[in-house]
């Protein structure tokens, strides 16, 4: 991996070669992954194997459809859920490994038997068997609920009732025929004859011609991504909407986007359909997995503009998981740093890895989180900067500002923690330098007042929240600053955060949603906002440019509950930036620091100190001057 080829990675233009560098990478790694398993597999004994034959003679089927079509054998393999298969069978055989005979019979009933799970060998094989055209044969292949998995083809069933058996199948050139124990499935490959319980991977490209392989994958079993899964049925009935919606936002990329759209074509072959997410209806859900190589998980879109910018996203993490396949990006946690994390009870980073503000996340991420973030959602700004310029419509238009103008924020701040986190690698140092460079670039073009003030708005409050939740003032610095509060003087502390991450206290953020609807359908926006009530009321209030009563609300909300922090944090946003109080500021810049006081304070329950004259006091001080912290996580 050559230092022009990461930068040109990092800097969004990889160009054919790097993409070809990436793909063969990760072919390779395919390869490795089945051969380890099989070398791993073949020194269990034979009773691991069930009523199957030993995977050797899957592994024999697999050579000789090599030898007669290695393209069909590349297309098999490159299912993206091989490799998942593969890797998970690998790590569950390890831990079985590793663990005492007693843990072995406390595991999940729901997960499959070890045979079964060798067993796809089988259905690899036959998978291969079919592309290949080197039949006639007879296997037998496990069936997981009834099912048979054939990676890159579909999967048959049911047929039988019982959660784990063995079917009979007959695979020849023209497909298969798979008898179980209460039915029988058909496949034909060849497009004649019937076709009785076989539920195939769906062909996306027929309404493009720009786009490479691509499927629609609703079926295959290894395809979570910890997500909530659609159901094939309902994929089946919007089959056309996705191959239209997929086929336009391709070719919006191709036209607009050349670097994204190769990206895309080049590394994805397979898309998981996801949800519509229920609190943000215009919004795209989505996801990439290592172990899962080639293959997104993706909501329907809701126009191929949102569908594009998804696609975009979603190449980026791609490329990145295939970077760090081959070179390390990241390096290990100090171990003391570590050591004092993992230590803390409060701590949620990952084996005691300090945690780090993401600014599109509501929860604490570990350094290798933040790159991901960094890099993908500079890809989405990218493609949101040019397409401002070329959307169709002045609402259109403001919206991709907005979130050009948000993305920009953002990832700028997650490149410059990257810098200064102190967590990169050489090469990594090399990669976040040239992908700061990118950034910074972007920083002076022209926005637009409204969408620029609205994104300025969304980013400050997430900000401010994230602050809120995860970080807190150490006992001395809380202690020291109720002294100072009670005796009237002003303080001299050296502020010291410490990383309290409280997942439990993370929540959807509306802000951006609205923002969005305020901009693109404005007509809904007004709908909506005459029946709006609360909390969502005032923030609509503030996003629509009428801010008094929103001010005036939050006020009431932290007189009648002073304890409720986030009502404070909403109650600074509600203030025009040229107008902010400094409890506004600073509430909006270190509102822990008002939290953290509070909590020191004895008598800081409903008839204690006002929480805004607090964060007056606080910022009129001078505290802030020469203020510190402990490390990792206060750097976001």
């Amino acid at each position: 991996m050559s230092t022009s080829l990461l930068q040109a990675i990092a800097s969004g233009a990889p160009g054919a070669a790097g993409l070809e560098r990436l793909e063969s990478a990760e072919r390779s790694m395919r390869m490795l992954l089945l051969g380890a398993l099989l070398e791993r597999v073949e020194q269990l004994p034979a009773d691991a194997f069930g009523a199957l034959a030993p995977p050797s003679a899957a592994w024999a089927m697999a050579v000789e459809a090599q030898r007669r079509s290695p393209s069909a054998v590349e297309a098999t393999v490159a299912d993206p859920f091989v490799r998942t298969w593969a890797t998970r069978l690998l790590r569950r055989l390890e831990e079985e490994l590793a663990s005492e005979p007693a843990d072995k019979d406390t595991r999940d009933p729901n997960e499959p038997p070890l045979w079964v799970e060798i067993g796809q060998f089988h259905c690899l094989a036959a998978a291969l068997t079919v592309r290949a055209g080197s039949g006639p044969a007879t296997l037998r292949l496990p069936t997981t609920r009834g099912h048979v998995w054939l990676p890159s083809l579909g999967v048959a069933g049911p047929v039988d009732d019982d959660p784990w058996g063995v079917a009979e199948v007959r695979v020849s050139a023209d497909g298969i025929v798979l008898h179980g124990v209460g039915a029988t499935a058909e496949m034909t490959w060849r497009g004649t004859g019937p076709v009785r319980r076989w539920q195939p991977l769906l062909d996306l490209r027929a309404a493009s011609t720009t786009t490479g392989p691509l499927r629609l994958d609703a079926v295959t079993p290894y395809r979570d991504f910890g997500s909530v899964l659609l159901p094939a049925s309902s994929v089946v009935e919007a089959s056309d909407t996705w191959r239209t919606r997929l086929a336009d936002a391709t070719d919006l990329l191709e036209r607009s986007h050349p670097q994204a759209h190769r990206a895309f074509t080049t590394l994805v072959t397979s898309v998981v359909p996801l949800p519509t997410p229920s609190t943000d209806p215009m919004a795209v859900a989505s996801a990439s997995s290592q172990d899962a190589f080639g293959a997104v998980a993706l909501s329907l879109p809701p126009d191929r503009t949102q569908a594009a910018a998804a696609l975009a996203h979603e190449s980026r993490h791609q490329q990145l998981n295939a970077l760090l396949a081959l070179v390390p990006l990241v390096s290990d946690p100090d171990p003391a740093v570590a050591a004092a994390t993992a230590s803390d009870p409060d701590n949620d980073g990952q084996a005691g890895e300090p945690v780090f503000f993401a600014p599109w996340r509501s929860d604490p991420r570990p350094a290798l989180g933040l790159l991901h973030g960094t890099f993908a959602f500079a890809g989405v700004a990218d493609f949101w900067r040019t397409h401002r310029w070329e959307a169709a419509g002045e609402q259109e238009s403001a919206l991709a500002h907005f979130e050009f103008a948000v993305l920009r924020e953002q990832v700028g701040e997650g490149a410059h923690t990257l810098a200064s986190a102190g967590r990169l690698t050489p090469p990594g140092e090399t990669f976040v330098a040239a992908l700061t460079d990118v950034v910074d670039s972007w920083q002076d073009e022209e926005v637009p007042d409204l969408p620029a003030r609205l994104a300025r708005r969304v980013c400050a409050g997430r900000r401010a929240m994230w602050r809120l939740r995860h970080l807190a003032p150490d006992d001395v610095t809380g202690r020291l600053l109720a002294d100072a509060w009670r005796s009237g003087k002003v303080p001299a502390v050296q502020v010291r955060l410490l990383p309290r991450p409280r997942p439990e206290l993370v929540r959807p953020d509306s802000r951006g949603a609205l923002s969005r609807l305020f901009l693109s359908r404005p007509e809904v926006f007004a709908e909506d906002r005459r029946s709006a009530r609360g909390e969502t009321a005032a923030f609509m209030d503030v996003i629509a440019g009428e801010s008094a009563e929103a001010e005036r609300w939050f006020r009431d909300r932290i007189a009648r509950r002073p304890e409720d922090s986030e009502a404070w944090v909403g109650w600074a946003a509600t203030w025009e930036e040229s107008e902010r109080p400094p409890a506004a500021r600073l509430l909006l810049e270190r509102p822990e620091l008002v939290a953290g006081l509070r909590r020191a304070l004895p008598e800081s329950g409903t008839d204690g100190p006002d929480p805004l004259a607090l964060a007056g006091w606080l910022a009129e001080s001078g505290t802030l001057l020469g203020a510190g912290s402990s490390g990792g996580p206060d750097r976001g």
